[in-house]
């Protein structure tokens, strides 16, 4: 204790250096923590007990070891450093793609328009008008829910984390609209683009498992010989390809965190071992040989450019317009939705109104069921080119 003015007081508390430090104030009755952040700001936070000065500092201590400054938000902090702090500090164990959007939409949409506006002065009418510009300028409804999202959670967190009292976004109205979701290849462009690519073992098999079993792009990449049983008929999918930042294409588990499997019909088994077969002879120009089922021309893990350029190609081929990648599984599931029960006779017979509830519940899938299935699904197969169309088609591609 040391003694002031005649009246004992408790005496600063020193920790090592760069741990903070906390101190009672008389005049206030209160506890002060103090400590430098990762820019060497000191920081300071009043306290009832010195309990919450020790889990202030030892929070703090936890941003900084992370390269962040803990949502502390000074007077001078701009909304584009106060969104770059949250999406490092929130996002850096999640989904690498949901990481790259959200960066995406605060690089390309909020911070233009409200990034350089501090913190503290950012007003609802400010966050209207972004939404506002950003429907008038046409962007859809998509990109425009994701920028309200992104500003939602981070000043939620911080409020939560008590670095704000005010979130100024619960004061805006969520925008409203209607997500325009690419459709499926219409039937006759998918005849054709299914037919160009029997000209090639590679991507007839690579059409194959994302037009008419529907796998992601990223499983698709991911997927090894091993993950197929050709004898039992079965293929297991348990992992994704994925690019992420400063780790370049790396494996990660599939979006819903556990392998699923798949049964093949008799022609899928064919069309897969044919373009085993093909796949052998191409293996001497080789790199590396990591029993991809779709590795690029090295034997290396296949880069989504790539397929996407080998994808405009088959389009180019088939004389058909331009689709993404992704709508050969919206193919794939339209066409299983033509074959299956419809959901509101499903709905019918449970009494639920809702669908989500119906399919978690109540809709589970047999391998019995999966089979007959497939084997309808091959009903919807193209047949094998002839002579003439394959000829036709050859000539569209000298051309």
């Amino acid at each position: 204790m040391e003694i002031k003015n005649g009246q004992r007081t408790p005496r600063q508390r020193v920790n090592a250096n760069g741990f903070g430090t906390f101190y009672w104030v008389e005049s206030r009755k209160r506890w002060v923590a103090q400590i430098h952040d990762i820019h060497g700001i000191r920081r300071a936070k009043v306290c009832k007990t010195k309990k919450q000065c020790q889990e202030w500092l030892e929070l703090q201590r936890r941003f900084r070891h992370f390269g962040s400054t803990a949502y502390s938000v000074h007077s001078k902090q701009t909304v584009a450093q106060f969104l770059s702090g949250w999406v490092e500090l929130n996002c850096s164990k999640g989904s690498p793609e949901t990481k790259r959007g959200y960066l995406s939409t605060i690089k390309n949409h909020i911070n233009p328009a409200i990034g350089g506006i501090r913190v503290q002065s950012l007003s609802p009418h400010s966050i209207e008008q972004l939404l506002s510009d950003m429907a008038q300028n046409k962007y859809g409804f998509g990109t425009i829910k994701l920028a309200y999202a992104v500003l939602r959670a981070a000043f939620n967190y911080a409020c939560k984390m008590g670095d704000l009292t005010f979130n100024p976004v619960s004061r805006v109205s969520p925008p409203t609209g209607q997500l325009n979701s690419q459709k499926h290849i219409p039937y006759q462009d998918f005849v054709s683009i299914y037919k160009a690519s029997q000209l090639n073992a590679y991507t007839h098999a690579r059409v194959e498992l994302g037009m008419m079993i529907g796998l992601r792009p990223g499983e698709i990449y991911g997927l090894r010989w091993s993950d197929i049983d050709l004898e039992h008929k079965t293929m297991i999918v348990a992992r994704q390809l994925q690019r992420v930042k400063g780790e370049g294409l790396v494996f990660r588990p599939v979006k819903q965190k556990e392998a699923r499997v798949i049964h093949l019909t008799e022609t899928q088994i064919e069309i897969l071992r044919t373009h085993d077969f093909y796949q052998g002879l191409e293996k001497i120009k080789w790199e590396e040989d990591l029993g991809l089922v779709f590795p690029n021309s090295i034997g290396k893990p296949l880069d989504r450019k790539k397929d996407s350029k080998d994808w405009n190609a088959l389009l180019s081929r088939a004389g058909v317009g331009k689709y993404i990648i992704y709508q050969m599984r919206k193919t794939a599931f339209t066409n299983f939705a033509s074959l299956s029960p419809s959901i509101p006779s499903m709905l019918a017979f449970t009494g639920h109104s809702n669908t989500s509830t119906v399919m978690n519940h109540y809709a589970f899938s047999l391998s019995e069921e999966m089979g007959a299935l497939l084997a309808k699904m091959d009903l919807k197969r193209p047949k094998s080119l002839n002579s003439y169309e394959r000829s036709l088609i050859n000539g569209i591609q000298k051309s």
